[in-house]
């Protein structure tokens, strides 16, 4: 017999901040204490109750699962089901107590009493009085037959220190008191002290494990919903219909000609994969709820990842690329010969996003449809801090070792191997408790989170298939992460939100107010010439994909002139591509390429030779060896997976094939071998041209409506000052004026008029949306306000006007549209609240004493700098470091912009904006500044040896040319500073 006996009263990690008991722990206890069944009951939640019968049986442990639900004095009721049926009651009954009201004790045994069966083991401690509502359950009362009963919340008895600081960070105790508070051993229990205080446990244990007969995941059904054809017409004619009329319509209107007999042939090789599959209803609703946001005037995607394939998916006008215009495979998408479910991700306006899913969720019913749960994990910097925080440490040193750190850490033993900082601290005796605490926290789940896009939409009560619980906007969330759905037959579906479709949207609309034109993504040409002029010029700033400063220069030396082209740069922009783009471009421009073999030229010459995306390994494999696309699919997956065995197997075959086909060994091998080294880096063709789509609609906007285009930028840059100063400068370039804020204006977003642009108030430090909307409130009332300076602080008298905003106001030249200038209205303030204290509000505005004989002072650009690096926190009109690159040209320093990798001994000009000081492995202080000037921004290292010299003359705030040498990180152009050439 094990050491151990698997107990029911297990709690785990899912219930946050109760138990230290992580899923792989438990299973690997139990799978070194030889248990043939394990226990998992969490407190009125089922959150980690999927991957727990998963790992546990893959370990073949039998899982025996339940819930239970603890009420007030000790109190508590653990349900275990017997099978399918009494599961389905307790995914209900967890649902149903995980809703958006609590439930008294008496609401929560009447749920019990209509739900309860003798497909139900109930062990409780409630007296006998309350077995009434447990119906027909069998019943182990734990104070009849002192069944072992103490919640387990750690394994061994080491672990109670650790449970202890998570004790304390449950009630808010500091470490001293928790040992106070907490005196209960809640450890997993020998069994030797449990048969000599209980000896019926074992046996009843063994009772409960032999009675469970049950497989969460053993059904086949897929519980996907079904679509209501009109007529009732069964899904796939439906399908089909729609289809047939899609592709009539396409040629006869957008291509003006007969349909192609390709396009019948390639829709019913789609069309039949489809119905063998099953998938039908699954293309209608997808088309269904994107059908309902074009209806609604929401900006749907072009298309996202490998469903942009599909010629089903097009002529639903689910996705808006012609995938046989671009040669773009339907298998890669839906593989007959590996069937999984499919995957079709739709990109909304970010904005508007909620509306759809609101749209299923009233179609659909609220109990079939559903956000899907996530776990939000301890990394290393929060569980250090909580841990820091219970043993009561200095928040200065706290400080000093999380900020050591770039990014965060999930794995603790990393952190030792790479950090040398808080290596250092972990072996300090004081500090010893703090990191085994913290390495306890880390991986426990915090709290839960919702996934970003996926939805589930099912043909029954999701109750009957998981527990749900109340999510945002009354819309349910299952329980169980996406890991978990499909095995339980849920298809997950992805409705995203994209911020850069909202911009669209906005410019779209700006357009229409603007210039009266309705203007139709569809019908935007796709090879105009002034769009891609400006894309080669680099002039790439607020364009989707292509903005960063390695993506620019790429589009600018590929010298891009079409969709093809801007989804190739997209493509080959990637870790492991870009060791290809020199050849891809050389080739390009030269226009000579050296193919591998000159069968192969319809595959490779559109990429100029260079194998950029997935799907022409696709076809390379069908072409040479004769493979069905689908197998030719799973070959290509495996390759990128590297399983070695599959891949030696079908090389042999490939060869033989390819020899068939006229092919020499020694070609075959080599084409072979040519095809495995960029199986695993290229990429997803069918979303590269679909995204492409977005960045070349950008591109067109910014080409012909510059001012709507960095209008809707700006708006969506609100609260980032470095992308709002960089817009407002490349603006001007437009020849477009733009417009402080002016209380006049009353606008609390960007606004266009007369082909000027006018800032928000809202983009002064410290003024909100309550004031513009009392400004207005105002305004509403006396249309007179902004006639002179009286009339307006009359008004604005005991209206939200205080000297705090009144100072913001100033200096932003909010009260230039009143004639004086901003440092004559700063000087005046308190002459202007003086006024406006001795206004009598029972006289008329005509018989006030007016403000007059204002102090005037003249401005200067020094001033007009000042104030705008103040309130809005960048420079406007005036930007003092434009002027100090002119007064030391001789320096030629280079603009941050323009920067790029392996640049050495080069000066630049900019103000220091942020300093962060850390040690280096040796213990010497070193550090990382931020720099900007008026084009950009960029990280410097300052190694110690440096730094130990310079480290008292580099100070915030302050404007200096340093002398650089340039790196790429991450595809991020930063620095390291070499020596200040002197301060400005």
């Amino acid at each position: 017999m094990s050491n151990f006996i698997p107990l029911v009263n297990i709690r785990s990690v899912y219930n946050f901040q109760e138990s230290l008991i992580k899923i792989d722990d438990y299973i690997s206890f139990a799978k070194k204490e030889k248990l043939e069944y394990l226990f998992y009951c969490e407190n009125k939640t089922m959150f980690g109750v999927a991957e727990f019968f998963k790992k546990a049986s893959s370990q073949n442990i039998k899982p025996i699962i339940g819930l239970s639900i603890e009420l007030e004095n000790k109190k508590i009721i653990t349900l275990i089901p017997k099978n399918k049926k009494s599961y389905q009651d307790v995914c209900f009954i967890s649902s149903e107590m995980n809703n958006d009201f609590i439930l008294s004790e008496l609401q929560i045994l009447e749920l019990l009493q209509s739900k309860l069966d003798q497909n139900m083991i109930v062990i409780t401690n409630l007296t006998e009085e309350h077995q009434i509502y447990f119906n027909t359950a069998e019943i182990y009362n734990t104070n009849s037959v002192n069944f072992f009963f103490n919640n387990i919340r750690y394994i061994s008895n080491n672990e109670q220190e650790h449970y202890k600081g998570v004790f304390a960070l449950k009630n808010g105790l500091n470490i001293t008191q928790a040992n106070e508070a907490y005196k209960i051993d809640e450890s997993y229990p020998l069994a030797e002290d449990i048969l000599e205080i209980y000896p019926e446990t074992l046996k009843i244990s063994n009772e409960i494990s032999e009675k469970v007969n049950l497989n969460i995941f053993d059904s086949e059904e897929k519980h996907m919903a079904k679509f209501t054809a009109p007529d009732n017409i069964p899904s796939f004619s439906y399908l089909k219909q729609k289809c047939l009329n899609g592709l009539k319509h396409y040629f006869i209107n957008v291509k003006r000609q007969p349909v192609s007999q390709k396009y019948y042939e390639r829709l019913n090789k789609e069309l039949e994969i489809i119905e063998q599959t099953g998938f039908a209803d699954y293309f209608l609703i997808v088309h269904d709820y994107v059908a309902y946001a074009r209806r609604n005037d929401i900006i749907v995607g072009p298309g996202r990842g490998s469903a942009a394939g599909s010629l089903v998916s097009f002529l639903l006008r689910i996705t808006t690329v012609d995938p046989i215009e671009y040669n773009l495979l339907f298998e890669r998408f839906l593989n007959p010969e590996r069937v999984t479910m499919p995957d079709i991700d739709i990109d909304f306006q970010d904005n508007r996003r909620d509306e759809v899913i609101e749209y299923l969720f009233e179609k659909y019913g609220k109990y079939n449809v559903a956000t899907i749960v996530t776990y939000q994990t301890i990394a290393f910097k929060s569980a250090f801090r909580d841990a820091c925080r219970v043993y009561e440490i200095d928040l200065e040193i706290v400080n000093l070792i999380t900020k050591s750190l770039n990014e965060d850490y999930l794995d603790f033993t990393d952190i030792l191997k790479t950090q040398r900082l808080i290596k250092e601290y972990s072996e300090k005796e004081e500090f010893k408790a703090i990191f085994s605490l913290t390495n306890k926290l880390m991986g426990c789940p915090r709290q839960t989170g919702t996934h970003a896009a996926g939805i589930i939409i099912s043909d029954v009560d999701l109750r009957k298939v998981l527990p749900i619980r109340q999510g945002l906007n009354g819309i349910y969330q299952t329980q169980f992460d996406m890991n978990y759905l499909e095995d339980i037959g849920l298809i997950k579906m992805d409705l995203l939100g994209l911020r850069n479709l909202t911009t669209l949207k906005e410019i779209i609309d700006l357009v229409k107010i603007n210039h009266n034109k309705e203007i139709k993504l569809s019908q935007i040409d796709v090879n105009d010439q002034k769009t891609f002029d400006i894309l080669k010029q680099g002039n790439t700033t607020g364009i989707f994909q292509l903005e960063s400063p390695g993506m620019t220069n790429l589009i600018i030396d590929m010298k891009v002139n079409s969709i093809s082209d801007i989804s190739a740069a997209s493509s080959l922009y990637r870790p492991g591509p870009q060791e290809m783009i020199p050849e891809y471009i050389n080739n390009k421009n030269t226009k000579r390429v050296s193919l591998v073999d000159k069968s192969l030229a319809d595959i490779l010459l559109p990429t100029y030779g260079v194998i950029v995306y997935q799907e022409q390994v696709i076809q390379i494999l069908q072409k040479v060896a004769g493979f069905s696309l689908a197998k030719s699919d799973i070959v290509r997956r495996a390759m990128g997976k590297k399983q070695i065995a599959y891949m030696l197997q079908v090389k042999e075959e490939f060869i033989a094939n390819a020899i068939i086909n006229n092919y020499s060994e020694d070609k075959a091998t080599s084409i072979w071998n040519w095809i495995e080294k960029f199986a695993m880096y290229g990429f997803n063709k069918s979303h590269a041209i679909a995204y492409s789509y977005i960045g070349y609609w950008l591109a067109w906007f910014k080409a012909h409506y510059p001012a709507e285009f960095y209008t809707a930028l700006l708006n969506g840059a609100m609260g980032n000052p470095n992308k709002t100063s960089k817009y407002i400068k490349e603006v001007k370039q437009f020849g477009i004026e733009v417009i402080k804020p002016s209380v006049k204006y009353m606008n609390d977003n960007y606004i266009i008029l007369n082909n000027r642009i006018f800032m928000p108030l809202t983009l002064i430090k410290g003024i909100g949306r309550d004031f513009v909307n009392s400004l207005i409130k105002i305004y509403d009332e006396h249309e007179d306000l902004f006639e002179e300076l009286n009339t307006f602080f009359y008004y604005m008298k005991n209206k939200g006007l205080n000297e705090s905003n009144y100072t913001l106001l100033a200096k932003a030249g909010g009260f230039d549209c009143f004639g004086y200038n901003k440092l004559t209205m700063v000087l005046n303030r308190d002459f202007i609240f003086s006024a406006m204290i001795a206004f009598n509000e029972n006289l008329s505005l005509d018989k006030q004493t007016k403000i007059e004989n204002l102090f005037v002072e003249e401005m200067n650009e020094e001033i007009e700098s000042m104030y705008e690096k103040e309130v809005f926190g960048f420079y406007i009109s005036a930007n003092p470091i434009t002027k100090l690159k002119n007064e030391n040209a001789y320096f030629k320093p280079i603009d941050i912009l323009k920067l790029v990798g392996n640049m050495n001994n080069i000066n630049i000009i900019g103000q220091v904006s942020s300093i962060k000081i850390i040690k280096d492995k040796n213990k010497k202080d070193m550090a990382f500044i931020t720099v900007f000037d008026e084009t950009d921004t960029i990280d410097l290292t300052i190694f110690a040896s440096n730094f130990e010299t310079m480290q008292y003359d580099i100070l915030t705030n302050k404007n200096y040319i340093f002398n650089i040498k340039t790196q790429t990180y991450k595809n991020k152009i930063t620095g390291i500073l070499e020596k200040i050439v002197k301060p400005i």
